[in-house]
């Protein structure tokens, strides 16, 4: 009866497990005693199964005692056994159809063997795809801070707003009549700012926390300023209950007028992440265009902006894992903004509300979707401010079908 009974406890504990507070979560059972504990990073879970850390958890422990594991690897649940007297481990991964048995001269080699086997890139790469389908804390792709989200994100914003909102950088502004204003107008200009989003993210709440700083800098058409070449640099990294996550990102984009309200602009993107902690790095390049049109009116504007791009994730190595995800998704991503004047600042100020959706298409992710409410304020980008530049703060509001949190940012163009 221990066994089922056992089995039993695992079966209630996992749904927590996946979405528990650590992103890693070890539980063992010795005879009649259990124990259980979280870690952030994912070697320390692999070997939790060597005799001290065992010990640790269930004292009456020895290197010869029957011992049943259950590891939560982000979600992703890993059976593992030592039966009594014997050194070999097996291994047992159901939504991966994977079993393995690993012998060593000690139960400890084992468990070191069983290591190099989940650093081998088959295996990677099946947790990867497993994971950004099922796991709401994958670093690559499946949530909103995620690597491919926040390059999508990162790219729309610099198009969408640089085009139509009246406080997004100290470019040229389009009068009614479409014709542009500049007291320099061919002056290229750097964009530096700071963002923070905080996700909680699950079943569980288990809290997400990014920190970005975007960098940019735009070159300015002599005889249209309205055309742009902006290159991008955001650096980010995120927080995952101690475990970190490292990005880098690289972005160029090219605006084209294509009438007095209209305007295209194609991009290309590249962007890297990895985390040793949760076992996980990628590259990824992009492609995307972006159309946007917008409304000027006596008092207020109205701007659109729609995006169509594809990304794919490409072979990578960090550290001591070497894998390709094979990640591949088509995303679009849509939004409006509503700007008007305000008088703070002896009426130099812009108030913005916007209103964005981003949905993926192609390999399964644990959210394919969210939207996001973004309030913003800002010194207005009128020609007599694009000498000193202009800045912007902002707050938004994130929601995705099991994930919820909140974007707090400053930017300062000049």
């Amino acid at each position: 009866m221990r066994r089922p009974v056992f089995a039993l406890l695992v079966a209630l504990l996992a749904p927590v497990s996946g979405e528990a507070a650590e992103p890693f979560t070890f539980f063992v059972s010795v005879g009649a005693e259990q124990g259980s504990a979280g870690y952030s990073s994912a070697e320390s879970l692999i070997l939790a199964a060597q005799t001290g850390a065992i010990q640790a958890l269930v004292p009456t422990y020895t290197a010869s005692s029957q011992a049943e594991m259950v590891l939560g690897f982000r979600g992703l649940t890993i059976n593992t056994f030592f039966p009594a007297g014997s050194q070999e481990l097996s291994l047992s991964i159901p939504s991966l159809g994977i079993s393995q048995l690993f012998l060593g001269a000690t139960r400890d080699e084992s468990a070191s063997l069983m290591n190099d086997y989940f650093k081998s890139a088959g295996l990677l790469e099946q947790i990867a795809s497993y994971l950004a389908a099922n796991s709401p804390l994958d670093p690559i792709a499946g949530n909103p801070n995620s690597m491919m989200s926040s390059l999508v994100a990162n790219d729309f914003n610099q198009t969408f707003n640089a085009e139509f909102s009246n406080i997004a950088d100290p470019s040229d502004v389009a009068t009614q009549s479409g014709q542009s204003v500049s007291t320099a107008e061919s002056r290229n200009y750097v964009g530096i700012g700071l963002s923070y989003t905080q996700m909680n993210m699950g079943l569980g709440n288990t809290r997400v926390r990014t920190t970005t700083v975007p960098l940019s800098y735009t070159i300015r058409n002599d005889l249209d300023p309205r055309r742009q070449l902006t290159f991008r640099l955001p650096i980010s990294l995120t927080d995952v209950e101690g475990a970190k996550v490292y990005n880098l990102g690289l972005g160029v984009s090219y605006r084209v007028p294509m009438s007095r309200s209209w305007s295209l602009t194609p991009s290309f993107n590249y962007a890297v992440t990895g985390s040793a902690d949760l076992g996980s790095a990628a590259q990824v390049a992009a492609a995307a265009i972006t159309s946007t049109y917008y409304w000027r009116n006596q008092g207020y504007d109205l701007g659109m902006g729609n995006m169509l791009g594809y990304m794919t994730t490409m072979p990578f190595k960090y550290r001591n894992y070497s894998y390709d995800p094979n990640i591949s998704n088509t995303v679009l991503r849509n939004g409006v903004l509503y700007s008007r004047p305000t008088r703070m600042l002896g009426g130099k100020m812009h108030f913005e509300v916007a209103l964005i959706d981003t949905r993926f298409f192609g390999t399964d992710l644990y959210s394919d979707n969210y939207q996001e409410l973004k309030f913003t304020l800002g010194t207005t980008r009128a020609a007599n401010l694009a000498a000193t530049g202009v800045f912007r703060v902002g707050a938004s509001l994130i929601h995705a079908p099991k994930d919820r949190g909140f974007n707090l940012e400053f930017g300062y163009w000049f």
